[in-house]
């Protein structure tokens, strides 16, 4: 099989569906003269956008059948797996290919009017201070949440793209099921694992940005809302969709923390630097506040806004997080863990861990691989 590409072609205002369908209907013409295969598209008005699904061998092919077909150009394209487009955005047929929509019976055209666009649900199962009680049912325990909360995507109407652990990603068409599923997941499914906690975050966009992978961005932020803190947090821009558009729910929505873009661009620009340099055990605030262009005392004041605590606590708090999922692969011993997330020594590490969770990392390490 040849590759597959999608590729984003952003439209004049004023383009209509029955216009992109009938460039779709000029690709199909002569796509075997540049051995391609016009799968089919996505159109979105309200962005002035448009996705196309190509077979081809490579990328040049898909913007020369595109030049002599219509001439309109993509401005982006990028490989793609079949598999994540089926996850991320559906379309796939009984035939197992992905295509067009079947037409309209009696319609010569049948326009394709629905948008690429989604809101991915990030969530990260975690737990409060352990007893061994707790932790020695703390596999089945998490992994039975985790079947709740997919269940729960289901019923409303979103699909998961992965899952890993711990952790999930969902894809959903509108704000009002993502923010549906997280809610209820938050509120209704955690009184049934009240030793658990569940971190979530959502964020929406398109599937293609710049030569990147398949909503890399979007993934790269709701998973990154999800893990920055407890609760449901949410950038605000998919928060006011889902205000606008959603009538009273009567879910709790105390627990939902908006984000804004300033608070977004600095905890990217944070987790971005901690990413690379968590596993230094120098690692030293001042050096945190100016690799990110901030005094020390602004540092603070973003972190005690945003975090709820100081940066080395937060610092302390990502290292610990990222010991679970260490711990969790079963593939590093405990002192290779605590070197990893950067900890002076295996004690400083085992105390850090037991006072965070409750349990030492090696009654953890034994218990979930038991």
């Amino acid at each position: 099989m040849m590759p597959i590409y999608m590729d984003r072609h952003d439209l004049s205002a004023g383009v209509t569906a029955e216009n992109v369908a009938n460039l779709h209907q000029e690709d199909l013409k002569i796509q075997d003269e540049f051995n391609c295969r016009a799968l089919t598209y996505w159109f979105d008005g309200e962005r002035n956008t448009a996705f196309c699904l190509v077979e081809a061998p490579d990328e040049a092919s898909v913007h020369q059948m595109h030049d002599h077909a219509h001439g309109q150009v993509p401005h982006v394209i990028i490989e793609v797996d079949a598999a994540l487009v089926e996850s991320f955005l559906g379309r796939m047929e009984d035939l197992g290919r992905m295509e067009d929509p079947k037409a309209v019976i009696g319609e010569e055209l049948s326009p394709i009017d629905e948008p690429a666009f989604r809101f991915l649900l990030s969530a990260q199962i975690g737990f409060h201070s352990l007893d061994i009680t707790q932790l020695e049912g703390l596999t089945s325990s998490m992994r039975s949440y985790k079947i709740k909360i997919i269940e729960s995507i289901h019923v409303l109407c979103g699909t998961v793209v992965w899952q890993d652990g711990r952790h999930l990603l969902a894809s959903f068409k509108n704000a009002g099921k993502s923010v549906e599923c997280g809610l209820f997941a938050l509120n209704n499914l955690g009184i049934q694992f009240p030793h658990l906690t569940l971190n979530l975050g959502l964020d929406a966009g398109i599937p293609v940005v710049e030569s990147k992978s398949m909503f890399e961005d979007t993934i790269r932020s709701s998973r990154r809302l999800c893990e920055f803190r407890k609760g449901f947090s949410i950038s605000s821009v998919v928060l006011d969709m889902y205000c606008d558009n959603s009538v009273d729910s009567g879910h709790n929505m105390n627990e939902i923390v908006s984000i804004n873009a300033s608070e977004l661009v600095f905890l990217h620009a944070l987790l971005d630097y901690l990413e690379l340099n968590f596993a230094c055990p120098e690692l030293r605030i001042d050096d945190l506040a100016y690799c990110l262009g901030l005094s020390r005392s602004q540092l603070f004041r973003k972190s005690g806004s945003l975090f709820n605590c100081a940066p080395s606590t937060f610092l302390n708090k990502f290292r610990l997080g990222k010991s679970l999922d260490i711990l969790s692969s079963g593939m590093k011993s405990v002192s290779e863990t605590a070197f990893l997330c950067g900890f002076s020594s295996s004690s400083y590490f085992s105390k850090c861990f037991h006072k965070m969770y409750g349990v030492a990392p090696k009654e953890y390490n034994l218990a979930i691989h038991h």
